[in-house]
């Protein structure tokens, strides 16, 4: 059984907004078996959106101009068989999420990762790993999701070859990044 209390304050300068989140959250886990646990939270924060003109900002923009609030609940199912959290050369992750959002702005949101990872080669000794690896991300956010919450890509942790959160819709004659209600990211590594 494990239980988490966390805070935080995020003051971020994204390319067409300035956001400052404020928050707390709470959850409790359990782990059924070594490899499968499940867990429940609930997260309230206050979302700052500024650095833009509201009044020549896209319609997504509009809608959430100022301070908003926004609280979720919470439910995630983990099976993880990794030998290794951080460097994984060998098992699988899965995760299935479901959020509930309500406050200013009220959604669902689903997001499922699956990763698999294969050993290839090692040195005699254990270390010189090399490991091949399969990942797909595929999530979707009700139609009320304000634009500091869709799905972004682009950058290091999602599409490499691309600027970050530069793989997305735009809008409007300044191209605007708006990101979207439906991702689905897959992956190979060597």
């Amino acid at each position: 059984v494990s239980m988490s209390v966390s805070g935080f304050l995020y003051d971020r300068r994204f390319n067409d907004w300035d956001e400052e989140r404020l928050g707390a959250r709470l959850s409790f886990g359990y782990r059924i078996t070594p490899d499968l646990s499940i867990s429940a939270g609930i997260t309230g924060q206050r979302v700052d959106m500024t650095g833009y003109d509201p009044n020549t900002a896209v319609q997504p923009l509009k809608d959430v101009y100022g301070k908003s609030s926004l609280f979720s609940g919470e439910l995630a199912l983990v099976h993880d068989t990794r030998d290794s959290p951080i460097q994984a050369s060998q098992g699988h992750f899965f995760e299935a999420n479901f959020q509930q959002s309500f406050g200013d702005f009220s959604y669902p949101r689903f997001e499922l990762e699956f990763r698999r990872y294969w050993l290839v080669a090692e040195r005699a000794d254990g270390s010189g790993k090399q490991t091949f690896s399969f990942s797909t991300r595929a999530a979707y956010s009700g139609t009320d999701t304000p634009i500091y919450e869709n799905f972004f890509a682009g950058g290091y942790a999602t599409i490499r070859g691309f600027e970050f959160r530069g793989a997305s819709p735009v809008l409007g004659p300044n191209n605007t990044e708006v990101g979207g209600r439906f991702q689905w990211l897959n992956t190979l590594e060597y």
